[in-house]
């Protein structure tokens, strides 16, 4: 029998970029739900009466709602996406969580806005024995751990350094870049924020220094939105070297050979490629969160995940503020 299913936000990753790409694959949750055998799009919520139509009718949805307490009180869904903006994460992911109906929460990133709101989530969600997970995609994306399992198992050597570009926050889309390199390269330890850009507003995009707990080094560099998105990651190791480019559509990988020039040089050769997966990223998410509700396993990007990504934003922050590295076992 398939999971009743609601999604709270109907706005890009809701439902709408579903219509707006020319991409193939599944990229809102809406279209996750409905393209998933073992779940049922019921309900969906937004508080824009003219947005919440035009994805009802997308989906074929009947019971459309502007508020979540109402929603699941009458349409007791099983798993509900929270796809809202980040500042409403904390009490409408705590709102879904103490609903006695609800048995897994599937939320957009970050998972709230601060240390306290995010450490209490977690702890109602082990409170109660409910599933919450976090749309960090790229866990969930069949290319992107292929290539974990490669670095973990040393096909590239040892990490020397890794270093990216990123656009629209340090919270908001920085925290998909630190939850990847923290997934992909293990641990970070310290944290230095440098505010080159200037930007107005409580998440400004920084430029962020990473000392990971394996020794190696990561600098972050934020760009400017107004100009294009951008998201990369490059990782330099001892036998290789990976490229996460066109915003996390390729992943270009180089191996050492013997360099032309002679003389034992060597050098990195022509790249090959893996596939990241990302068209069908939701899709993972979704099954990932039904075998979890059958099996009663943990999620492959949990509350505790997001935190530590959220930390090391924060930790970016406060560093920026008061110009000195900031030790993430310090951080509170």
């Amino acid at each position: 029998m398939a999971y009743r299913a609601a999604v709270v936000g109907c706005g890009l990753i809701g439902s709408e970029f579903s219509d707006t790409t020319t991409m193939p694959g599944i990229w809102s949750h809406a279209a996750a739900y409905a393209n998933c055998p073992d779940t049922q799009l019921v309900s969906v919520c937004d508080p824009d009466k003219s947005r919440l139509k035009q994805c009802a009718t997308r989906w074929n949805v009947v019971a459309q709602f502007t508020d979540l307490a109402t929603m699941l009180d009458e349409q007791r869904p099983e798993i509900v996406s929270i796809c809202t903006p980040d500042a409403t994460h904390y009490p409408l992911i705590r709102l879904a969580l103490e609903h006695p109906g609800v048995r897994a929460v599937l939320a957009e990133k970050p998972i709230a806005v601060n240390l306290d709101q995010a450490g209490k989530l977690a702890s109602l969600a082990a409170k109660v024995n409910k599933i919450l997970a976090v749309n960090y995609s790229r866990r969930f994306a069949t290319g992107f751990c292929e290539l974990k399992v490669m670095l973990e198992r040393g096909d590239l050597g040892s990490i020397q350094a890794v270093s990216g570009f990123f656009t629209k926050g340090t919270l908001h889309n920085g925290s998909h870049w630190f939850d990847l390199a923290r997934f992909l390269l293990g641990p970070v330890r310290r944290v230095t924020g440098i505010d080159r850009l200037r930007e107005p507003g409580d998440d400004p995009t920084l430029d962020v220094i990473l000392e990971f707990a394996s020794g190696a080094a990561g600098y972050l560099h934020g760009c400017d939105a107004g100009a294009y998105d951008l998201f990369e990651m490059d990782i330099v190791a001892s036998a290789g070297r990976v490229r996460i480019v066109e915003e996390g559509l390729k992943i270009k990988l180089y191996r050492v050979e013997s360099s032309p020039f002679g003389a034992g040089h060597k050098h990195l050769a022509d790249p090959g490629e893996i596939d990241p997966g990302l068209s069908t990223a939701l899709s993972e998410a979704i099954a990932d969160i039904v075998r979890c509700l059958r099996k009663q396993g943990t999620p492959r990007c949990s509350a505790d995940d997001a935190r530590q990504a959220l930390a090391i934003g924060l930790a970016a922050l406060r560093s920026a503020r008061e110009g000195q590295s900031v030790w993430l076992k310090d951080f509170r």
